[in-house]
């Protein structure tokens, strides 16, 4: 590695560190995007279920739903 003149070595790795950055690019955005999609499916059917269990809570039993069941 010289100190003032680019030498062979110099041009391999930044090559190599460009090559490199590029796939890890598209692997984070990727991975960004899964993650995004598998959290909004996880907090629908999360909202769904609470909605649900909340409802069969008011009309099956005498409780006004999670929080009157949780705090009688």
């Amino acid at each position: 590695m010289g100190f003032i003149f680019k030498d062979l070595g110099d041009d391999q790795q930044e090559a190599m560190m460009d090559t490199m950055y590029v796939g890890q690019t598209w692997q984070f955005r990727y991975m960004k995007a899964k993650f995004f999609l598998w959290t909004a499916i996880a907090v629908t059917i999360s909202i769904g279920a609470t909605a649900t269990i909340d409802y069969m809570i008011s009309k099956g039993t005498d409780y006004n739903g999670i929080i009157g069941w949780l705090f009688s």
